[in-house]
């Protein structure tokens, strides 16, 4: 009789397991992880994304704001998410490509604690100056900045972030010295760029481009590999004499390390089809986005190169390792 019982136990386990492995994906609500605050670009997307895989899969999709120091918080919690397809995390560029080389003793590994899923789109970064400092092209700024090393200076949302460090490859490429003034966001910088207190800043095409329309900014360069569809007129900075040059913020999904690789191919396949929806492209480019997909496969070795990418310019421009908060 013992034997019989035992049999039966590992019968039911088994069949569990059969049933468990049959059950469609996804059977339950998923929850996305964002580690930043409610109301963002990241947010905003999120939601967006949601509401999509929600009418796909008939589950509802749970959208968690985890803000705070850096995206630190909100990526450790997406790592430490248990890896069975139902949590998910938005992630960007600063996250995983910046805060690996800023911040000493980081709690999560952007390479191995994640299983990346797809990038979603790029946000553009546009080189913009006050009418009052002259130039109207970027050959022009940066022979201008060759003229008087150290002279002009430019702003940007604080230091590690992606506006100041385009701005530091910028430096790098050009062979130009410039200064670095850090606010505490972008807000600040713009108000002093138009009124000449500092001679230029890079920022996102989505907040420059109004300033441009009326007259308030000059824009010299987008610093995306393709012209925008925002700016059509204003060349890359590629196309102004520096060939491969490419900066950008970039937004993505991705899961848990050790999520199963069908639910992984799964998602990809489903965002990869949203993405190129007429409907959702027009949407991004409202928000001052260009949508971009990629294979998992894809999409990993992308945040490898914009890690080792921005490693080498926060190093080069010797901007100071921070303490993780």
């Amino acid at each position: 009789m013992k034997r019989i019982l035992i049999s039966l136990a590992f019968s039911c386990a088994a069949l569990s397991a059969t049933a468990a492995q049959a059950a469609p994906y996804p059977d339950k609500p998923i929850r996305m992880i964002v580690p930043a605050a409610a109301g963002g670009a990241a947010d905003t997307l999120a939601r967006m994304i949601g509401r999509g895989l929600t009418e796909k899969f008939g589950q509802p999709v749970v959208i968690e704001n985890k803000p705070g120091a850096a995206a630190i918080v909100g990526m450790s919690a997406i790592a430490k998410a248990p890896a069975d397809g139902y949590t998910l995390g938005m992630t960007f560029s600063g996250a995983m490509s910046i805060n690996p080389s800023l911040y000493q003793q980081l709690p999560y590994d952007p390479v191995k604690d994640f299983e990346p899923i797809t990038i979603v789109a790029v946000s553009p970064l546009v080189i913009a100056v006050s009418p009052k400092l002259g130039p109207k092209s970027l050959g022009e700024f940066l022979a201008l900045a060759k003229k008087d090393p150290g002279k002009l200076t430019f702003g940007s949302a604080g230091t590690g972030s992606t506006q100041h460090l385009s701005m530091e490859l910028l430096k790098s490429t050009a062979g130009v010295d410039m200064l670095h003034v850090p606010y505490k966001g972008s807000a600040a910088s713009l108000v002093d760029v138009q009124s000449g207190l500092i001679s230029a800043v890079s920022d996102n095409a989505i907040t420059l481009v109004p300033l441009i329309q009326s007259g308030q900014l000059v824009p010299l360069a987008v610093e995306t590999a393709q012209r925008i569809q925002s700016l059509p007129q204003v060349p890359t900075v590629a196309e102004s004499g520096y060939p491969g040059f490419q900066a950008a913020g970039w937004y993505g999904l991705l899961a848990p390390a050790g999520t199963p690789k069908p639910i992984v191919a799964q998602l990809n396949a489903t965002l990869r089809d949203m993405v190129s929806k007429p409907d959702f492209t027009q949407w991004l480019q409202q928000q001052g986005m260009e949508p971009q997909t990629d294979t998992p496969e894809g999409f990993g070795r992308y945040i490898g190169q914009e890690k080792d990418k921005w490693a080498q310019v926060i190093k080069t421009a010797k901007v100071p390792m921070q303490k993780s908060r």
